[in-house]
């Protein structure tokens, strides 16, 4: 972990270093120290990185522009990245500075000041940054995007090997975005279209959700969560495998492919985050979330589970259903697979990822330095 700067300077201690690349990996924190720099503050030095520090899948940086602005980006795979913006413009050419800057799941803050000027801070808000960081398996940096250009599904392979994936939210973003380019499609064939649209909807939702909650359960690991594997491990085993020597295996495997318990335990047992009960079992035995106690109501997931086993039917019948649940029919009344069900289907899967996210972000604790 280092923390090198392309103005020549060495700022911060090895002990510092370590201290930001530890408390990064919350979901809050503050930090506050001293920068000197005979270059970087100003008017007439080039852009370039004061300070960088990745920890596991996060990211602390503060670079300037050439338009003498110092930014401060915050990377992580749960809140993605997001940047705050100071302007030098108001201040002469210094040397010293006094940095801060904290964050949370809701934002983060800068706070920048010269020490040889005076105890005056300047303070930005952060936004969502245009261009994107991420951190790779052999922990490479990786910029991704930038002002007016939108990159997506970004993934990076060496000698065959994934090195970088999406992120579980970008794969979930993405889900959405296909779906809005489906309802874009147009056809003469009337309300079978519309079948055919919603059909295929349901069937991308539920990947969705598939694909976000399996990699979220593996990516929180990664951002310096302890995973509970062998909660896990017992909840999706037989009663004869967790007599056996199933846990030792597991663990000598582990030592022999460098692959995380948690990776093994996943790859290893029948876990089908399609569905429902499985995913609520996963999550409340690996990192002890309640997805019945993340603000959902039971409605939005009785008509959650309504979806997954329509799409099923979808898949193993006929994606030319038009009553999702004609086999209630009579007595209740006929649901029909058309656009109105389409988008209170995505609606409702909406409201699930954006709440189970919610609750992966405040597993950490807060903690201040």
């Amino acid at each position: 972990m280092t923390s090198e700067s392309m103005f020549g300077d060495m700022p911060l201690s090895s002990e510092l270093v370590q201290h930001i690349g530890k408390i990064i990996c919350m979901s809050e924190g503050t930090v506050e120290f001293e920068y000197s720099s005979q270059k970087a503050f100003k008017r007439n030095a080039l852009s370039g990185i004061l300070i960088e520090i990745p920890a596991n899948g996060h990211m602390f940086r503060i670079d300037r522009t050439s338009e003498r602005v110092l930014r401060f980006f915050h990377s992580s795979p749960g809140t993605g990245t997001r940047v705050a913006s100071i302007a030098l413009d108001p201040l002469p050419d210094f040397e010293k500075a006094y940095f801060a800057f904290s964050w949370s799941p809701e934002e983060v803050k800068f706070y920048c000041g010269a020490r040889e000027i005076g105890p005056k801070l300047l303070s930005a808000v952060g936004t969502s940054s245009p261009i994107s960081f991420r951190i790779g398996q052999g922990g490479q940096i990786f910029q991704i995007g930038d002002d007016g250009v939108h990159v997506m599904g970004v993934r990076v392979y060496k000698n065959n090997q994934p090195i970088l994936a999406p992120t579980a939210r970008e794969v979930w973003l993405d889900t959405i975005e296909a779906i809005n380019i489906l309802k874009t499609g147009v056809s003469e064939e009337g309300f079978i279209f519309e079948v055919v649209q919603t059909s295929a909807i349901l069937s991308m939702l539920v990947t969705g959700l598939e694909n976000y909650t399996k990699t979220r359960l593996l990516e929180l690991e990664l951002e310096g969560i302890a995973a509970d594997w062998k909660s896990l491990l017992h909840e999706f085993s037989s009663n004869a495998e967790r007599t056996s020597d199933l846990l030792a295996e597991l663990e000598s495997k582990t030592g022999i492919d460098n692959k995380s318990p948690l990776i093994n335990v996943i790859n290893n047992r029948n876990i089908n985050f399609q569905n429902y009960k499985h995913i609520k079992r996963a999550y409340k035995a690996t990192y002890g979330i309640m997805i019945g106690e993340i603000g959902l109501d039971s409605k939005t997931l009785s008509k959650l589970q309504d979806f997954i086993r329509h799409r099923h039917r979808v898949v193993h019948v006929s994606p030319l259903l038009t009553v999702i649940n004609q086999d209630n029919v009579p007595p209740a009344e006929p649901v029909f697979a058309n656009r109105e069900l389409g988008d209170d289907a995505e609606a409702c899967f909406k409201l699930v990822v954006d709440a189970l996210h919610r609750a992966t972000l405040n597993i950490r604790t807060s903690v201040s330095g």
